[in-house]
C-alpha cells in the first residue's frame, strides 16, 4: 500500500488506503485481470451513434487525457469533459459533474 500511494497527492492516498484493502488478497488478482482486458477499438466505438461524455483528469498520469482524446475522436457523438486531480480532491463531483455536461454537450449536439 506504502508504494501505492508514494507521491500522490493526500486525498487520493487516504481514498486508495481506505478502499484498496476492502478487497483484501484478491487486490492484486484484481488489478492484473483489469489491467489485462483489451481496451475498446476505435472501430467498437465508431459503431456507436449514441450521444457519449467522456471525462477525464488532465493530470492523471494512470489514465493520460490522451486516451479520453482518442475515445472521443473515435465516437461519433462524442465530447470530452475535463477536471484535475486536484480540483477532485477538492471536489469529489467534479468528474462526474464534467463528464455529464460532456453527454449533455454530446446530446444536443449533432
Amino acid at each position: 500500500m506504502a508504494a501505492a500511494v508514494a507521491g500522490v497527492d493526500p486525498w487520493l492516498a487516504a481514498e486508495l488506503s481506505r478502499a484498496w484493502p476492502t478487497y483484501g488478497a484478491g487486490l492484486a488478482d484484481s488489478l492484473v485481470v483489469a489491467a489485462d482486458q483489451p481496451a475498446p477499438t476505435a472501430a467498437d466505438l465508431a459503431s456507436l451513434d449514441v450521444p457519449a461524455g467522456v471525462a477525464c483528469c488532465t493530470d492523471d498520469p494512470i489514465h493520460p487525457s490522451e486516451i479520453a482524446r482518442t475515445w472521443v475522436d473515435a465516437l461519433p457523438r462524442a465530447h470530452l469533459g475535463t477536471t484535475t486531480l486536484a480540483a477532485l480532491g477538492a471536489d469529489r463531483e467534479s468528474l462526474g459533474r464534467a463528464a455529464v455536461l460532456a453527454w449533455l454537450r454530446a446530446r444536443f449536439t449533432r
